[in-house]
């Protein structure tokens, strides 16, 4: 489809990355991605923001148009939206336009501060940043619109503070994100279609983005409410190479206006795809800094979210499976550092044990605990973290991807502490290499350290049960 430079209506244009149920992958617009949700497989960006904040945007214009799900569920649809459901999308079409002297979508003509267009976008290096392998300059190198659109819609989601007073979003520091995954974009949708008792105004309708208000944001205003005052400039220069997605366009934006939106952060926002760890004050999971002083290991924070998982029941299915896509953005202050995602596979809440919680809490502690004992062996505090961090991404790696069978009892905590020993041997070797008699002691020290699920926990009498129950399940004779 041609590109109109003056307007460029997202309901329209093909700028929604999708990969298509036979394979294929193209771009659709707003409207097609609804119509045809059923034979799309899933958002197809390469970054996972993206891929929360197109569900999440869809999500919302769904909620905006259609309004909530009843208690029954028969408003759900069993295999494509109606047609009808989106007769207010036709009606507001100017609040879509990304570009142009009328209404524009996200966009607020207040804003003073001139940035080029890549602000919108984490992973590419501004100012004197500089990312390896990647490389830009500013005002020069420019984004296409369907990028500048998608780093509009990461805004309420992925800001950080920084300066010059620039505020974190509504959830504050990035949270980690979860959202019920289908096996095709219509199911997402519907399955993160639940009801809510406010639904409100989303924020692309106020032609001045303004401080958040509200005691209690109602759902649409927490979904949509950007961090930033952006206002695009108009395209300038010959046509090139986006700076984000590589595509060859017949016109680039370089630059926009790009400021903070003032404080947004609010403790009584409910984030429906946020994990909170309290609920008195609200405390969301976070993705752990990777490249903090003596931090440094790609262990993530599943065994918290899987207990707030299995104790809140919030994604999880009482009666059949579900799979959920977590996606965490790692910062640092005001540095992006890192973003990962993780797709699992729930089994239903029912075959989930009900000491669960406590055994992934514990887990998570026992973590911690190694580097205290390991350091105590050494008699180094920083040797006993990297001994640690050495060994630990792998062992977690190899647990998480059974912590649905460690909730569900088809996979025991001794056996998942076990996962310590072989590296736990290695690394003995390799710190106390010595033939000498303290050498030997401290290499048998060594070689023992793991989690110890059963002496300390004070739920020896569940671990027992749990044992026996897995084992009279197997036919296991002892």
């Amino acid at each position: 489809m041609e590109q109109k430079t003056e307007h460029y209506n997202l309901l329209i244009e093909d700028w929604i990355p999708v990969l298509w149920n036979n394979g294929e992958f193209s771009r659709v617009g707003i409207g097609e991605a609804f119509r045809k949700a059923s034979r799309i497989r899933q958002i197809a960006a390469s970054n996972p923001m993206d891929r929360v904040s197109i569900v999440r945007f869809l999500l919302a214009l769904l909620y905006w148009c259609k309004g909530n799900v009843t208690d029954e569920g028969d408003a759900i649809p069993k295999d494509s939206f109606p047609a009808d459901w989106f007769l207010k999308l036709e009606k507001n079409q100017d609040y879509f336009n990304l570009l142009g002297d009328g209404k524009r979508f996200y966009q607020d003509r207040c804003a003073e501060r001139k940035r080029p267009s890549t602000d919108l976008i984490q992973e590419i290096p501004t100012g004197n940043n500089f990312w390896h392998f990647w490389h830009s300059t500013d005002k020069i190198d420019g984004l296409c619109p369907a990028c500048c659109a998608m780093g509009l819609l990461r805004l309420p989601l992925f800001s950080v503070s920084g300066l010059p007073d620039l505020m974190s979003g509504i959830n504050g520091i990035p949270p980690v994100y979860v959202l019920r995954w289908g096996g095709s974009l219509f199911d997402t949708i519907c399955a993160n279609w639940v009801k809510h008792m406010q639904i409100g105004d989303p924020a692309w309708l106020r032609p001045t983005i303004q401080k958040n208000q509200e005691d209690e944001p109602t759902l649409l205003t927490g979904l949509t409410l950007p961090s930033r005052r952006v206002w695009l400039h108009g395209p300038s220069g010959p046509p090139g190479t986006c700076g984000c997605c590589g595509g060859k366009e017949t016109f680039l934006i370089q630059t926009c206006e790009f400021q903070t939106a003032g404080k947004q952060e609010n403790d009584l926002w409910n984030d429906p795809h946020v994990v909170y760890l309290d609920e008195t004050p609200r405390k969301s999971l976070r993705a752990s800094d990777l490249t903090a002083a003596r931090k440094f290991r790609m262990d993530r924070p599943w065994p918290n979210l899987f207990s707030r998982i299995t104790q809140t029941g919030k994604f999880v299915s009482r009666e059949k499976s579900t799979s959920i896509l977590v996606v965490g953005f790692a910062t640092d202050k005001a540095k992006n550092v890192d973003v990962w995602e993780r797709t699992i596979d729930l089994l239903p809440s029912e075959s989930i044990q009900a000491n669960a919680t406590s055994f992934l809490r514990h887990w998570h502690n026992e973590g911690g605990r190694l580097e205290n004992e390991t350091a105590s062996i050494l008699r180094s505090g920083a040797m006993g973290t990297s001994t640690i961090a050495t060994i630990r991404p792998n062992i977690e790696n190899t647990v998480s991807a059974k912590a649905q069978e460690l909730v569900c009892g088809t996979y025991g905590w001794e056996q998942a502490a076990g996962e310590y020993c072989t590296m736990a041997h290695a690394i003995a070797k390799s710190l106390s290499p010595g033939f000498t008699t303290a050498a030997l002691q401290r290499r048998q020290k060594i070689a023992c350290v793991g989690p110890n699920m059963r002496l300390t926990t004070g739920l020896d009498d569940e671990l027992s049960r749990t044992e026996e129950e897995r084992n009279g399940r197997n036919g296991s004779v002892h």
